[in-house]
């Protein structure tokens, strides 16, 4: 469930680089992606790409 404060953004909303890596992160459960795309996302935010998806970041 997404919390009501939740920050939440579309798939196509995302950067290019970010849009490239996001499906293989959802569908093949990648772990590790560059330090540059890592900084297009927000820790805690979601996404919703074929569902909603929280972002993690460590």
């Amino acid at each position: 469930m997404v919390p009501n404060d939740a920050r939440v953004r579309h798939y196509d909303e995302l950067d290019y680089d970010a849009k490239g890596h996001f499906p293989s992160v959802v569908e093949h459960g990648e772990r590790l992606i560059d330090r540059e795309t890592a900084d297009q996302f927000n820790d805690g935010e979601f996404v919703r790409y074929t569902g909603y998806f929280r972002v993690l970041l460590a």
